[in-house]
């Protein structure tokens, strides 16, 4: 599972700044402007992550799985959506490693 918590500030800060001024991120070639934007950015950033979990994960694991929650911890709403999302998915791992799904 990926935290992307902030993420209210990504959106204005992508905008502003391109990825590709990080040295992680020098690949990444913006694509417009607006909503478009911060879509594609968010994008690049959720497949980055998930190509080093995969690298970092073995296969032989059939329930692999790579989450990505966006959150602003100031909208509780959402962090307790999140929190709720998450602990579904441990409990669906915890029963299907019990061999109960």
């Amino acid at each position: 599972m990926l935290f992307l918590n902030k993420f209210d500030i990504f959106e204005k800060k992508v905008l502003k700044v391109p990825l590709n001024v990080c040295e992680w991120f020098k690949d990444y070639q913006p694509v417009s402007t607006g909503k478009q934007e911060i879509e594609h950015a968010y994008e690049f950033v959720k497949k980055k992550f998930e190509e080093l979990y995969f690298q970092s994960t073995t296969p032989d694991h059939v329930d692999r799985v790579f989450k990505v929650y966006r959150t602003t911890a100031l909208d509780q709403k959402l962090v307790k959506k999140t929190f709720k999302l998450v602990d579904e998915t441990l409990r669906r791992r915890n029963l299907f490693e019990a061999g109960l799904l």
